[in-house]
């Protein structure tokens, strides 16, 4: 069955939106952010898990870490490719479902990042995603995500926006909490030139409890939370929601 995050024109359309130059301008702090945050060494190999085109993944590469990144969008991979190989970065692309995808002890540090983890309905499906990065990581290897967390999005959710691309396009994201704060049903919208598309997605809401819980039940046996990349805690005043789980 086809899946709305299979439909790479979706993942163009609104590219501008979800990358804007503020976000794409911290990629670097992010990743030094990241290291520090889970002390990591040069050399060891990382995997950028939903790497998008690769922004993150590169910068790992240009700090002399082993790189790997899986995606679905092949759209987005042909751009990761394009611009690692512009800088020589020897970087390992997977085209591949991350229902499907491990490598048995091969990374020293997995990442998911920016709010992409969630997004699959099935509990036994995005269990199975979770034991993929436990079986991919070596014995000490950390797994970090960063999500909007259930308590966080409470403190900053909004309704609706509207966003104006430079292509001349109208970009319109709308929210709505469904299942007593389980799901947040996500209807964006694409106007150019006259034609509308509209996408329909939902996203699963994670409490620190709920998501602490997932992620033991996958293998973890050590799972920390903090509210932001410099290790606040995750509290009142957290930003996002910081996972780090390690594998013994």
């Amino acid at each position: 069955m086809t899946e709305w995050f299979d439909d790479d024109n979706f993942w163009l359309n609104f590219e501008e939106m979800m990358f804007d130059p503020d976000r794409l301008n911290r990629t670097s702090l992010d990743v030094a952010e990241m290291v520090t945050l889970c002390s990591l060494r040069k050399g060891m190999t990382v995997l950028d898990h939903c790497c998008g085109f690769g922004r993150h993944a590169i910068e790992f590469a240009k700090l002399g870490y082993k790189v790997s990144g899986v995606d679905l969008s092949k759209s987005y991979l042909a751009i990761a490719q394009a611009k690692s190989k512009k800088h020589d970065y020897n970087i390992n692309w997977h085209e591949a479902d991350v229902r499907n995808f491990y490598l048995d002890n091969s990374f020293d540090f997995i990442y998911n990042f920016f709010t992409s983890f969630g997004y699959i309905e099935e509990p036994a499906e995005e269990l199975k995603v979770v034991q993929n990065v436990y079986r991919s990581l070596k014995p000490g290897g950390k797994f970090l995500i960063d999500i909007e967390g259930k308590e966080t999005l409470a403190k900053n959710f909004i309704e609706s926006q509207c966003f104006d691309g430079q292509d001349g396009s109208i970009m319109l994201v709308m929210a709505e909490i469904l299942d007593n704060w389980s799901r947040v049903q996500n209807r964006w919208g694409y106007l150019k030139d006259g034609k509308y598309t509209e996408t329909t997605f939902a996203h699963k809401l994670y409490s620190a409890v709920e998501m602490g819980q997932l992620l033991t039940k996958a293998g973890f046996s050590y799972v920390q939370f903090f509210g932001n990349l410099q290790g606040i805690n995750y509290d009142n005043n957290a930003e996002r929601m910081i996972v780090v789980a390690v594998k013994e």
